[in-house]
């Protein structure tokens, strides 16, 4: 969508973090919202779910720059969503996380300031490659906290450098393969290798993370609940258990959604906070050129992970302040596999929650890629149970005996595809990697009059991506001039 739209009526297809996100910043800014959702509760990725009476986390693990003055913090801010209601605070005891490799240990400290100091006693042999790259992270931490950053006025990062894939530029300045390693860990938060993870956005994820670094303080389905709570209390519409099956058009622009109940929905406007791929379908075949459809069908995913849910004794096995990363790399300092833990006190006396992540990709799940959630029969559990007894003997070495851990939940792959609408189950959309960069950011630029993006794949992956996503579609709807205005 390339000009502001005409008329208030506005519809959101999807009611993850994105949706739910945009539709409070358009009802706050007096548009009628109705946001749909093809699932029965709300909240997307965003939403945990419980077993066994423990609130299990699919999306938020945790967040980073939810400071007052910080990007999302101000975002929230905005939004009316109140930060100290949902989030702690991390990094009591100095680290956000911990990078455990078999030669080396690397705590992430909670600044720059200390992160430039752990790193340069760590590896005393990458002075000059250190000296570049904080003044990168400084300078791009500098204008993450601009206010021409949120309002999209013009692009604050001039810098074509910043765009090159951040392997390439350790490559050009000759750094250790330990220090590769320890920098390529913030990649994987977007699911995007070092070797094609552009600059920007690989110190724009670790400079969140140094502002600061926040725990839900219960849980997902409480985040969603004071998400949804807000946008209703401004006056927005809520249908559940009712998804898209078709945006309909009239005389070249969008006019409007069909519900697969086959109700009808008049619209000014379509936000679609949905996977781009997804969108696709429901548009008539002619609305889009056939470059423009290939081009779109032709995006990378990010790899999967599957995810273990473990309680576990909480005399035993404490909560702990930080997230710890199990991880393995070549002599190039490449990380070949890595496995993330965390463990969070839960609502259920004397049991703690340990989380353990890891990639699985699509294709190792093919055989039953035609089933649905809930019916993919024996073997499909077995071969879940066996990857999580495996992933659980692995946890041992960290954490000691789980002989009394009991294994929850396991999902995979094609879990978050059937729960989301996401092709191949990747839990951070689209790859937003240097080589196809300029086709994920032509995704902002659909030439269909009355339609936008939001969510994870409008700009970036992440609870921060989504919002940034929510408010570009806000300024594409009211124009950037008066988004600004209105926002400052």
């Amino acid at each position: 969508m390339r000009n502001p739209v005409e008329g208030k009526n506005i519809i959101v297809i999807g009611s993850g973090i994105g949706g739910l996100s945009v539709g409070i910043l358009l009802s706050i800014l007096n548009f009628q919202v109705t946001i749909v959702e093809k699932n029965p509760l709300p909240g997307g990725l965003m939403r945990s779910y419980r077993r066994n009476d423990i609130d299990c986390p699919v999306g938020v693990h945790y967040v980073g720059a939810l400071g007052n003055n910080e990007p999302l913090g101000i975002m929230f801010h905005a939004l009316g969503i109140p930060v100290e209601e949902l989030f702690v605070p991390m990094g009591e005891n100095g680290i956000i996380d911990r990078y455990i490799f078999d030669d080396l240990t690397f705590d992430l400290p909670t600044s720059i300031d200390a992160l430039e100091d752990s790193l340069r006693k760590t590896f005393p042999q990458d002075k000059p490659a250190l000296n570049f790259i904080m003044t990168n992270l400084r300078e791009i931490s500098g204008k993450m906290v601009d206010l021409s950053f949120l309002l999209s006025q013009g692009n604050p990062f001039q810098n074509m450098d910043y765009y090159q894939p951040m392997g390439e530029l350790l490559d050009s300045l000759g750094t250790s393969a330990g220090l590769r390693a320890v920098l390529a860990v913030p990649c994987n938060l977007i699911g995007v290798p070092l070797d094609d993870c552009p600059v920007i956005f690989h110190h724009m994820v670790l400079a969140s993370y140094l502002f600061s670094s926040w725990r839900l303080k219960e849980s997902g389905s409480k985040m969603t609940d004071i998400f949804v709570n807000r946008f209703e209390e401004l006056g927005g519409k809520l249908i559940l258990n009712d998804g898209v099956k078709k945006i309909s058009s009239a005389e070249g622009k969008v006019a409007g959604v069909i519900l697969e109940s086959d109700t009808a929905l008049s619209a000014d406007c379509v936000v679609a906070a949905i996977h781009p791929k997804t969108l696709l379908r429901l548009l008539d075949k002619d609305v889009l050129r056939d470059s423009h459809q290939r081009r779109i069908q032709g995006l990378k995913e990010t790899e999967g992970v599957i995810a273990v849910q473990v309680s576990v004794d909480a005399a035993t096995h404490p909560a702990i302040d930080y997230n710890i990363y199990r991880l393995h790399r070549d002599e190039k300092g490449v990380i070949q596999d890595g496995v993330f833990y965390q463990v969070k006190g839960t609502n259920s006396p004397g049991v703690n929650l340990l989380s353990i992540i890891t990639k699985s990709l699509y294709s190792d799940w093919s055989q039953w890629q035609n089933t649905s959630t809930g019916k993919r029969g024996r073997e499909y559990e077995e071969r879940k149970m066996n990857i999580a007894e495996n992933l659980l003997m692995k946890a041992e070495k960290i954490f000691g005996n789980l002989s009394n851990a009991r294994v929850l939940d396991v999902y995979t792959p094609l879990t978050i595809r059937d729960y989301v609408n996401a092709p191949e189950g990747s839990c951070y959309g689209i790859m937003r990697s240097s080589r196809q960069l300029l086709k994920a950011i032509s995704l902002n630029n659909i030439p269909i009059p009355g339609l936008c993006l939001a969510g994870q794949n409008a700009i970036a992956p992440g609870v921060m991506g989504c919002l940034f996503g929510s408010f570009n579609a806000a300024r594409q709807i009211i124009g950037t001039e008066r988004f600004a205005q209105i926002i400052k």
